[in-house]
This record gives C-alpha cells, structure tokens and sequence, in this order.
C-alpha cells in the first residue's frame, strides 16, 4: 500500500455498515429537503473580524512559515534522500500540500500570502506586462502531474523524489509566470488546487481585512467554470477515488481476474488515473441534463454543466483531505517528533481518523447540495429549481455512499 496512506486506516468500523451508509445518504438528503424550505435566494453577507493591523500580521506570518517550509523541504531531502516518511517528505505533503488545503479551506486567501514562489518572485519581478490567458489544458495537465507524482511514479516518498519534484514545479512557476503574466494561477496546480479549498472557506485574508461569510460564497458564482478547471476538477475527484479503490481486495481480484495485472503498475495506474475522472463526470453530465429540463430545455448543457461544476469543488476538497486525514494525523506528530522530539510515540485513535472521513465526505456533499440549489434558483422559480435539483441531490447522495463503502473495504497491504 502507499506510504502516505498505509498509516493506520484498517480498522473495523464503529456502526454498522449499513447504518453509516443510510444515515450519510439520508443526511445528505435532509439537507436538500431543508434548502428547499429557505429556497430564498438572499445575498451574501460579509462581516470584517480583523482590519488592516490582523490582515498584515497573519500574511507576514504565512510568509514566513511558507519560506521556512520551502527552505527545509528542499534541506531535509538532500540530507537525508531515503523513502519512508522522512523530514523532506512530511514537510512536502503534510505541511505545503495537506495544511495548506486545511487552511485555504478555513481562510480563503492564505496560499496567496503564503506561496514562498511568489515571494521569492517578488524580488526581481514587475507588473507591467500585458495579462496573457494560457491555455485550459495545462490546468487538468498540472492536476493530473500532481496526483501522478504523489500516486503513480513510486517517488512521492523519497527524499530526492521531493528535491526533484521541487525542482520541476518551480522551474515550471517561475517560466508560466513569465509566459502568462496576471493569469498564470490558472495553470499552477497549487494554486488550482488551494484555490478549490479557498471556495469553500468561511474566511477571507485580503491585503486590508479578514472577512467572515457564509462558506457557500466562494460557489455561489453566475458565470460557468472556467474548462481548464471544469476538467482538472474531474480530475481530482478521480484521483482520489482511485488510490482508495486500487487499494481494496475486490479491485485487485478484479485485475488479476481481467489480466490487467500482467502490465507494467505504472502504465496502468497512469491510464486509470486519466480515465477515474469520468466516473463522475458522466453521471454528473446525465443529471444536468436531467434538470434542463425544468431550467430550460434550450440551455447550452456545456455551459450548464459548468454552472452547476462550482457545486463539486466541496465535495472534490472533502474527497481530497478524507483522503489524507490519516496522513495528517500521523505524519504531523511524526514531523515534529523528528524535528523537534515533542511526541514521540503518539498514536491517534482511529476513531478519530473514521469520524473526521465521515464528517469530510458528508459535510462536502451538503455544501454541494447547498450551492447547487442556490445556482438553480438563478435559472428558474422555486418550484422548477427544486424539481431540477432530484437528480443531482440522488447523485450527490450516491457519491457519498460509494466512497464511505470504498473507505470501510478490506485493503490489500503491501
């Protein structure tokens, strides 16, 4: 099993299984049902808790926090290059990459001030170029690097498979900057994907203020998604999917059954990972279609389908950090064990691993739920926008029985 997920999630279950499933589903559910009787679309507010004083002190922390962890990312693997879960490669994934997520999905706006890339630009960098757009395909291209990297190309977990990756992805900033100066976020993958959490956060960190709102804000847009992020999303959601289904003895049983076993690991799982993300895209495509329905049978389904896109982005997070909540809870004390000999020896409870996936996966669904609906009261009446909304509700409440009956499967461990 992979490193960054064989770290403590084989246990039974605390419920029955039949129980957590329908109880997650109906809640999901139940939460559809209560949209529907405040199904008044009212404006958003925001409420400052922090002026110019807290915005400046908490971004020049982030700055130094993203700085230090850059600069003993990079040291800790050249010293100490070895797999395992090493200094270099908890600081990669548990600090810039798992945190992160955590804290753009709570302060929307914190990559910005944290991105140690940006800082290090910022010295001999100037904005007076042009804006140039670049490409959609390189948003999908850099989210499917990223996730290869981490579950595809057997470095993720190496010291020197960090320093190389560091190497690579800020040889790759620093010349998209360059290429596409004022748009270039939409095709870094740390960006795109901070920027996903950043949508869901009830917290924002601008130059002046922090600012608390309703987390449905950063979804609750009136344009369509852009495609390069329509499609990374996609992405997203398959690669998480997949590194829990590979994972389980049903799939492996299937593989040796097909006789996909005999190609080369890599090869497969690089084809899988491409193709994980129509599980979802396909079915979320046919309930669009369904609610046109009711919204509008001459609407563009394209453009439709990616209004509704803004309503995955909570559950693509959710799916995102379940997937890693054992990495997290294990790799954090590990790191500052290692790095400063504070808990030695800690081991979470795996109830707290379970509930926490739970609580994720179920909580992602409702906030999709949630956006979805307030998307379709745009497009029509009360009565058809709820009507629209059957289908992708069902849809949602399916996804979320499938991936927790993925999470509670027996694992294949290596």
């Amino acid at each position: 099993m992979e490193l960054a997920h064989g770290v403590g999630r084989v246990y039974e279950l605390p419920v029955p299984l039949y129980l957590y499933l329908f109880g997650a589903a109906a809640t999901v559910a139940a939460s559809f049902a209560i949209a529907i009787g405040a199904s008044t679309l009212r404006p958003i507010a925001d409420r400052e808790i922090g002026g110019p004083g807290a915005a400046v002190t908490l971004g020049s922390i982030l700055k130094v926090v993203g700085l230090v962890a850059l600069v003993l990312t990079v040291a800790t693997g050249i010293t100490d290059p070895d797999r395992g879960l090493t200094p270099a490669t908890l600081m990669f994934w548990v600090v810039l990459i798992v945190l992160m997520v955590v804290l753009n999905a709570i302060v929307n706006g914190a990559w910005a001030a944290t991105d140690p890339w940006s800082t290090l630009e910022s010295l001999w960098s100037s904005d007076d170029k042009p804006e140039r757009e670049p490409p959609w395909f390189l948003a999908p291209l850099v989210i499917y690097a990223l996730f290869w990297f981490e579950l595809v190309s057997g470095s993720g977990f190496e010291g020197r498979g960090v320093v190389l990756a560091v190497a690579v992805y800020t040889a790759y900033t620093l010349t998209i900057r360059s290429a596409y100066p004022g748009r270039w976020q939409s095709a870094d993958p740390l960006w795109i994907l901070f920027g996903f959490a950043g949508r869901c956060a009830p917290l924002t960190l601008t130059d002046e203020r922090v600012i608390a709102h309703s987390p449905v804000k950063g979804l609750d847009e009136q344009r369509p998604m852009p495609l390069g992020h329509f499609v990374a999303l996609f992405a997203l959601l398959g690669s998480t999917t997949l590194d829990n289904v590979r994972e389980t003895e049903g799939w492996v049983s299937a593989m040796e059954t097909i006789g996909l076993d005999a190609l080369p690991v890599k090869l497969l799982d690089s084809i899988w990972l491409a193709l994980f993300g129509l599980g979802f895209f396909l079915p979320f495509l046919a309930t669009v279609w369904i609610a046109r329905r009711w919204l509008g049978p001459d609407r563009n389904l394209w453009e439709l389908a990616r209004l509704f896109g803004w309503s995955l982005i909570p559950i693509g997070i959710a799916y995102v950090l379940s997937h890693n909540v054992s990495l997290l809870v294990i790799g954090l004390p590990e790191l500052i064990s290692q790095l400063g000999g504070f808990l030695e020896g800690y081991v979470p409870s795996p109830r707290v691993v379970w509930f926490a996936e739970i609580g994720l996966i179920v909580g992602g669904h409702i906030l999709g739920v949630w956006s979805a609906h307030r998307a379709a009261l745009r497009l029509g009446d009360k009565r058809s926008a709820a009507a629209s909304q059957i289908a992708l509700t069902a849809l949602m409440s399916l996804f979320t029985i499938t991936t927790l009956w993925l999470l509670a499967q027996p694992l294949v461990v290596d």
